[in-house]
């Protein structure tokens, strides 16, 4: 008789109840998530490793393993482990591997892989779902065992084996993202201690990861919510146009009276998979001077908004209209209203006098 390789509802069952119980933000996820593995499913024994840069298997996480079994996993055999990537042969259109893919069993007997790791577990069959990262890379495994006692690994396991792959591979995604955000997180509050300036924290991208106090206290004296948002238009709206335009990592924006801008590339090792990163910190440098917390102040007096103020500050440092349109992706039509309107509450009729304001006010506060 044919075997069946259909699930059964209550494979189903467990499938939903295992997948309930994955929490990647746990730092000890996947210590948990093969511990829960065993208990929903009847499998003898369970492994989570992830792939290192070089293709093999490092940072294993095990459940009923013996120590011994472990540490000579660890020592002597994680390079002539047969499921690891890099020692991988050609299995096309598979996503569950057991031995009979890559070799003969009396090769297998005699290998240090069963002879020092998994004899000592009382395991001889291991069957395997390999997950991958968004780039379709190695990204980890699910390994699970039988003993001799039992035949192998039915089509029905396998296919059971290849849903919790997939339930897996999405919540190791999340898991390794989280976690090293954390890592990072630690990592970059020790620098903010050591920089007591306006500081932006972006990855690779360019996307926003932390922000501190400093920081926000400068978009405030820039007419500026103390946002994530508003941070965001800061740094996509003038500093990064400045940086590409002058290829410089330190220069200074004629906003709201002049800001310096430093970047600093950062390369930070991620503890998990051993792998480099780059991360970008944008430094905010408001000890320029302090005109320009005195002329935000006068502004903010004088009941400008956010917008206004912005205008006024363009205005004060020579800008054209065109060129404040562009700045702050607004009409030139837009821009001469929102002048309009500053002139009329600072009580001045053209440039002239608004300079003129600007440095009276930073002499007399």
């Amino acid at each position: 008789m044919t075997e069946s390789n259909s699930l059964t509802q209550d494979d189903y069952k467990n499938l939903l109840a295992f997948s309930g119980s994955l929490n990647p933000y746990d730092i000890n996820f996947r210590k948990t998530a093969m511990e829960d593995l065993l208990k929903f499913f009847p499998f003898d024994g369970a492994a989570f490793p992830l792939v290192d840069d070089n293709g093999y298997y490092k940072h294993l996480v095990y459940v009923n393993f013996t120590p011994v079994s472990i540490e000579s996993y660890e020592r002597d055999c994680y390079k002539k482990d047969f499921f690891a990537p890099a020692n991988l042969k050609e299995a096309s259109g598979k996503s569950v591997f057991t031995i009979e893919d890559f070799t003969s069993y009396m090769e297998y007997e005699t290998s240090s892989l069963y002879s020092q790791c998994l004899y000592f577990n009382g395991f001889y069959y291991e069957a395997l779902v390999l997950l991958r990262d968004e780039e379709n890379k190695p990204l980890g495994a699910v390994a699970v065992y039988h003993g001799r006692q039992s035949s192998g690994f039915t089509l029905r396991e396998q296919k059971l084996l290849e849903e919790i792959g997939m339930i897996m591979e999405k919540a190791t995604r999340i898991h390794l993202k989280h976690l090293s955000m954390q890592n990072n997180l630690v990592f970059l509050n020790r620098i903010f201690t050591r920089h007591p300036i306006g500081m932006i924290i972006c990855d690779e991208n360019f996307n926003i990861q932390e922000i501190n106090q400093e920081a926000y206290q400068t978009m405030e004296a820039l007419g500026m919510a103390a946002e994530k948002e508003e941070a965001k238009r800061l740094l996509t709206d003038y500093i990064l146009p400045a940086y590409q335009e002058g290829g410089a990592n330190r220069f200074c924006l004629r906003l709201a009276g002049g800001l310096e801008v430093f970047l600093e590339n950062i390369i930070i090792k991620e503890q998990i998979t051993g792998s480099f990163i780059t991360r970008y910190a944008i430094f905010l440098d408001f000890s320029m001077g302090s005109s320009r917390t005195s002329w935000t102040a006068y502004l903010t007096e004088k009941g400008l908004t956010r917008r206004e103020s912005e205008v006024a500050g363009y205005l004060s440092q020579g800008f054209e209209i065109r060129e404040i349109a562009e700045k702050l992706s607004i009409s030139a039509n837009t821009v001469k209203r929102h002048k309009e309107s500053v002139y009329h509450k600072l009580s001045v009729n053209r440039v002239s006098q608004l300079l003129l304001l600007y440095q009276e006010v930073n002499n007399s506060w």
